[in-house]
């Protein structure tokens, strides 16, 4: 299976000082928090209606019918209890591709990122930039701290709510299935955020998105087979998003499997750092050799990176406890997110530091 399409699922990710662009927050420069707040205006200066945009000669059908994708997944992503907000409803063309870039980093004898704190988000692991350019110096200056970094192009992003976000042009460059998984995806992130934990919030909206994609296409099909229409085209879209489904959760083992293994590695007390460094190698290959052979076009874990490992992680955490969940209230959107609010008003309540916890509780009594 090509897994290109996963990987942009996580190199989606949220540009951590977009709730700084509103709060104007020293934690970022003010050379960072202006170029930031210039390229979100742009965007938003640029947006147009989505029905325009569909009624819009000059529109090419294969765009038409993805923004009509678009409306179908905020619509969906309504009915089954998130709040998109005004999220979606307007489309914006932006002139490059990607749209921006973000940034992770880790040491490399140990799963130890380095994070960012901004207000409103938490400390996040990742930070964003719309010039290439400063994300390359940002890698330079990690590096140059003695982190191992990694930079990767995204195409959309989250302003958690603060502003009405636009699909924009990236976006519609990929298959109807990964543009709803997005949709649903971001609308998780405006619906639920709890701060300071990330692996949560990005593996509760990673699953959301997948498994909404599924039901929204399955959907599809069931009304057009009742109509004795031709199903062709959403038959494959809806195949397209169960491969997808299916496949994060293989990812999510294997990632289990190498994080599990290298952390044994580097918590060895007996190697020195230069040690661990030069065995890392070989536990990574012999892991992902088999997993290789299966995925032949696997475009992601080339080679031996923390950063990049513990970035999937942070997106496939536990995966298997909402899809638990999930199935417990009997596949029922409305008892699923009533049971992820309840984990949310805990961690408010409670001062809790796992929400993972919270929810294995909820879904084992």
């Amino acid at each position: 299976m090509n897994a290109i399409g996963f990987v942009r699922r996580v190199r989606r990710s949220l540009l951590a000082c977009a709730a700084v662009l509103v709060t104007g927050a020293a934690a970022c420069s003010p050379g960072y928090v202006l170029r930031g707040a210039y390229e979100q205006s742009k965007i938003l200066l640029a947006r147009r209606d989505i029905s325009s945009v569909i009624e819009d000669p000059s529109t090419s059908p294969d765009n038409r019918e993805k923004l009509r994708v678009v409306l179908e997944a905020r619509e969906f992503s309504e009915r089954i209890g998130l709040n998109p907000g005004g999220s979606f409803k307007s489309f914006a063309e932006v002139s490059r591709d990607p749209l921006a870039w973000v940034v992770v980093a880790s040491r490399r004898d140990a799963f130890a990122m380095y994070t960012w704190w901004f207000p409103i988000v938490g400390a996040v692991p990742y930070k964003g930039f719309f010039d290439k350019g400063d994300a390359e110096a940002q890698v330079k200056e990690l590096q140059g701290h003695g982190f191992e970094a990694s930079m990767r192009g995204t195409e959309a992003f989250s302003t958690l709510g603060w502003f009405d976000d636009p699909v924009v042009s990236t976006t519609l460059k990929n298959a109807p299935s990964r543009i709803a998984n997005t949709v649903i995806h971001e609308s998780v992130h405006t619906t639920v955020w709890i701060p300071g934990s990330v692996p949560f919030n990005e593996s509760l909206a990673n699953f959301v998105g997948s498994q909404g994609a599924v039901a929204l296409f399955s959907e599809r099909v069931k009304r057009c087979r009742e109509m004795g229409q031709s199903c062709g085209d959403d038959e494959k879209r809806l195949a397209a998003a169960q491969r997808e489904y299916a496949f994060q959760f293989e990812l999510a083992e294997l990632v289990e499997t190498l994080f599990a293994s290298l952390e044994t590695l580097y918590n060895n007390p007996g190697l020195t750092s230069e040690e661990k460094i030069a065995q890392r190698g070989k536990v990574f290959d012999s892991i992902m050799q088999p997993f290789r052979q299966r995925f032949p076009n696997l475009q992601i874990l080339k080679e031996v990176n923390n950063a990049d490992i513990i970035q999937l992680k942070l997106y496939l955490s536990n995966i298997w406890l909402f899809r638990e969940l999930f199935i417990r209230r009997d596949q029922d959107w409305g008892a699923f997110m009533n049971a992820i609010r309840e984990v949310q008003k805990k961690m408010e309540d409670e001062n809790s530091s796992d929400p993972f916890a919270l929810l294995q509780d909820i879904v084992r009594r």
